[in-house]
């Protein structure tokens, strides 16, 4: 039983260097509304569409646009689900936008949007978004949600002269017919979920068991071979 000892007494200290990242945990945010518009070949007309961003609360960030204090966090995978159509990945690189006291917007708000100079994040172009005073305060660090309040989805017109280009994902080109700015009175849905982590007090006994279970294993198996029992 020394061996698991050993093992657990290594682990301990393990999980004491990694401290500082204990808190890092997978991300997942939507906004959801209606909205209007093409992808690919294939046009929709007032769809559900949803708008599905998942990262990690480790890389979360902040800093300053016209004065206001902005939390963002880079996506890992960004999907759009198009009610009558099926699921795509944006394949822009993105990003969400936690703005937790505004004055670019009346009230608090988050946007997931496309990162316009990647890899730095103080400049997006909106794909959604949702603005409520029940937002006040959120970093984007937390679970939050469902939110129903102004906002929805939407994207300028693309691929003209003078005008954006238009967001690539692997169903095509993802454009709608209406802005974001543009629709004052529509309405969208946010919510965000993080993934349960094991703490590390938890992570240390379920690893400890599981090497003393192995360790006993060996010794059985030792003793077996060599006709002596215990």
């Amino acid at each position: 039983m020394s061996l698991s000892l050993s093992f657990c007494v290594a682990l301990v200290v393990s999980i004491f260097l990694l401290a500082p990242n204990a808190h890092a945990a997978p991300i997942t945010y939507e906004i959801s509304g209606v909205a209007s518009g093409a992808i690919g070949t294939t046009t929709f007309t007032n769809a559900s569409v949803e708008l599905t961003g998942t990262g990690n609360t480790a890389n979360v960030s902040s800093f300053v646009v016209s004065g206001d204090t902005i939390f963002g966090n880079p996506f890992n995978t960004l999907t759009v689900t198009i009610g009558g159509i099926g699921t795509a990945t944006i394949t822009d690189p993105s990003e969400i936008w936690a703005i937790p006291i505004s004055s670019i917007f009346p009230v608090p708000a988050v946007v997931i949007g496309r990162i316009d100079r990647p890899p730095a994040l103080d400049s997006i172009t909106g794909l959604g978004a949702v603005g409520s005073n029940a937002l006040a305060g959120y970093e984007g660090t937390t679970g939050i949600g469902p939110i129903t309040d102004e906002g929805g989805i939407g994207f300028p017109a693309c691929g003209g002269p003078m005008q954006d280009p238009c967001v690539h994902t692997t169903l095509g080109l993802l454009s709608f017919s209406a802005n974001l700015s543009t629709n004052p009175t529509g309405q969208g849905t946010f919510v965000a979920t993080v993934a349960s982590v094991p703490e590390p007090a938890t992570l240390f006994l379920v690893v400890c068991g599981a090497a003393a279970l192995l360790v006993r294993r060996v010794f059985v198996a030792k003793n077996r071979a060599t006709g002596a029992y215990f």
